[in-house]
């Protein structure tokens, strides 16, 4: 009877008190964004991993494509110009580096926002130049392009790829299959990853596939265009407008599908996440960036939302909103500006993420340290606690 008490009882208690062990135990994700230009030589990249390594981070989001470019040596992306000349690859100088301290290695892409300038590039290789067919198009025909001397005025953000043109997302994944094939990476992620705004999506590629499907022009919903909306009535107008926003945001789901899978095939210890829209709905009628739904689709293992409202009241808010997508909170690591306020609010941002629940925090961004280091004195004690 006794031996049966313990195979009954206390076994099974030890294996509960192993596993919440374990679960305490477990290691918080602690990450921070590096910003390309903090990237650009072998003493830049050492002092990186020493302030890494000495503050207790875990992981490393190092953005690698900035506009179109390269900061790794690359076979089909143009090489960044704020590199030195030769052959300095600041990813492979940083990998083992990190490694060694083990600390992991995000190799952060921006997809397609692919220029912010406001003059074309001068490299006639440069995505944009090579294809301007493969740019976003807005609402009234005209491509991001025609905007280009607007760069960085009233909110624009500067010349995009369409995420409706299969070419310029065949171009997207060729990238990010270069890097996981070359590099011993820890992860991938994917920044603008959405549509610019509600009002984009009509790069004639994107058009002519939902025409096929609907055998509508989705250019003529907005502006009233076409010689066959007159016979439409307002419910049916309507209708085609659920249409071609579900088909905007199915269209780009299945992309990331595509990457997840393409990931999965080359190296699966990769992980695959994602910068998203802190307000899971704004995301999804938006911009098109139905992120929960990555996360439940399984094509995405964590995504971290750029929760940078200067306000107590709206970080909240975007946390409450996420919290009621009932998805796992360790596959939402918080993402905490430094850029735009003060260290000590923060600081506090984190105390109320991880007063929500949300563990695994990542700040945005290294370059505060760069230009103060006093800054992070409060936010790492934060962290610490």
């Amino acid at each position: 009877m006794r031996i049966k008490y313990i195979k009954a009882g206390i076994f099974p208690a030890f294996l509960l008190l192993l596993a919440l062990t374990q679960s305490l135990s477990a290691k918080s994700v602690q990450g921070i964004w590096v910003v390309r230009h903090s990237i650009t030589s072998p003493e830049k990249v050492r002092r990186l991993v020493t302030f890494a390594s000495a503050n207790g981070y875990t992981d490393l989001f190092i953005q690698v494509r900035g506009r179109g470019d390269a900061y790794y040596n690359s076979r089909i992306v143009p090489r960044a110009t704020l590199l030195p000349r030769g052959n300095y690859d600041p990813l492979a100088d940083i990998l083992p580096l990190a490694h060694a301290k083990g600390i992991k290695v995000h190799a952060w892409v921006n997809m397609y926002l692919s220029w912010s300038a406001r003059k074309l590039p001068k490299d006639p290789n440069h995505i944009v130049n090579l294809h301007p067919d493969w740019v976003e198009v807005n609402g009234h025909g005209k491509s991001d392009l025609e905007f280009v001397p607007q760069n960085g005025r009233n909110g624009r953000e500067g010349v995009y790829l369409s995420p409706l043109n299969d070419q310029s997302n065949q171009h997207l994944l060729n990238v990010i299959n270069e890097l996981v094939s070359n590099y011993r990476l820890d992860g991938i992620h994917l920044d603008y990853i959405r549509y610019q705004d509600r009002d984009y999506g009509y790069n004639r590629a994107g058009r002519k596939k939902f025409l096929m499907q609907y055998n509508v022009d989705p250019i003529t919903l907005g502006n009233g265009n076409g010689s066959y909306w007159y016979r439409l009535n307002p419910e049916d107008k309507e209708k085609y407008w659920v249409y071609w926003n579900t088909f905007r945001r199915d269209q780009l789901s299945k992309f990331i599908g595509r990457i997840h899978t393409s990931i999965q095939q080359i190296n699966p210890s990769v992980k695959l996440s994602a910068a998203v829209k802190p307000n899971p709905e704004i995301a999804r009628k938006r911009f098109f960036q139905d992120w929960p739904n990555w996360l439940r689709s399984g094509n995405m293992d964590f995504v971290i939302p750029m929760n940078y409202a200067k306000a107590d009241r709206d970080f909240i808010r975007s946390m409450t909103m996420m919290k009621n997508e009932n998805l796992p909170l360790d596959q939402i690591f918080m993402g905490i500006a430094t850029y735009n306020q003060t260290s000590f609010t923060s600081s506090a941002k984190i105390d109320h993420a991880k007063a929500a629940g949300f563990n695994n925090m990542i700040i945005f961004s290294y370059d505060t340290y760069v230009k103060d280091p006093r800054y992070f004195d409060q936010i790492h004690r934060r962290l610490k606690q």
